[in-house]
């Protein structure tokens, strides 16, 4: 069967590209703030996401104002509908990138993306809550999308609100990430293997506590035991896929490929974070090795 082909039938699963280039901005922003370098290089990955982020905006609205049907169906499919999460944490990855180069513009996009981000929350539980037609069969870990987007909220948040908001979202995020994890196991053992083509969303699942991480320490100023815990368990997901590489990239490109970029980046964040709080040279020698990875 001939591919559908025109904006008509843009995926909206390309916003995570967004998410994937902010994340590697961060990653690299960090190491420059490590080697005591300028911000040339972040700066530079940062307009390609904003570019990146534009794009993929403007397309959108087309599709909304001339394919409203279109953007309906996505938004009821049981993977794409998840991709929306998408919009509101690249908006709230750029705002932790636009701090540093202006708080305002920061604050502007942390607060459409943390808006955005109740909203989804909010309409794609009750979805699923009443949904009957989804089947625990259709369960990947696209779903996990929506849900990580609160645990994003406080990386700039901190920086913006109480933190009290921040602790909401946060509480939010690792709740229903520790639920959606459950279901995942439930599914990926005692149920058919998911679609080739989702093979590289399995690295979602590193997103929630890589992020986790780096949110949790930044509302509570240290690396205490949950940090620990939140981090090694991020660590022991990344050794599980790296034993099982060649499944992941023996799969045709599409799309889903960019699920790899945002969860690698989080996990690399986290370990830069605690090699700054820890000083341990293995500790960055390890993130180097997961820089040098993207």
């Amino acid at each position: 069967m001939e591919r559908e082909r025109g904006i008509q039938y843009f995926p909206i699963a390309l916003f995570s590209s967004v998410m994937g280039v902010s994340g590697v901005a961060i990653s690299i922003r960090l190491f420059e703030a490590v080697q005591g370098w300028n911000s040339i290089g972040s700066n530079i990955v940062t307009m390609l996401a904003t570019v990146l982020l534009v794009i993929n905006t403007c397309i959108l609205i087309y599709r909304i104002v001339r394919f409203r049907s279109g953007v309906h169906a996505d938004f009821n499919h049981p993977v794409k509908m998840n991709f929306y999460g998408a919009i509101s944490i690249s908006l709230l990855l750029l705002a932790v990138l636009y701090y540093d180069m202006n708080p305002s513009v920061s604050f502007l996009l942390w607060g459409i993306g943390a808006l955005l981000q109740v909203w989804l929350t909010l309409v794609i539980l009750s979805k699923l809550i009443w949904g009957s037609e989804f089947q625990l069969v259709q369960f990947n870990p696209t779903w996990f999308i929506p849900i990580v987007g609160n645990i994003v909220v406080p990386l700039a948040g901190v920086f913006h609100v109480d933190p009290i908001i921040n602790w909401i979202f946060f509480s939010i995020g690792i709740v229903f990430s520790v639920v959606y994890l459950t279901i995942f196991i439930n599914r990926i053992i005692f149920h058919p293997p998911m679609p080739k083509p989702l093979t590289p969303t399995f690295f979602i699942l590193l997103a929630p506590p890589g992020i986790g991480f780096v949110s949790y320490i930044k509302l509570v100023g240290q690396v205490d035991m949950f940090a620990y815990i939140l981090y090694g368990i991020a660590f022991y997901l990344g050794l599980l896929f790296l034993y099982q590489v060649k499944r992941f990239f023996t799969i045709p490109f599409s799309v889903s490929w960019w699920a790899y970029l945002l969860p690698s980046a989080a996990v690399t964040n986290a370990t830069v974070y605690l090699y700054m709080e820890s000083s341990l040279s293995y500790v960055y020698w390890l993130f180097i090795f997961q820089l040098l990875a993207y």
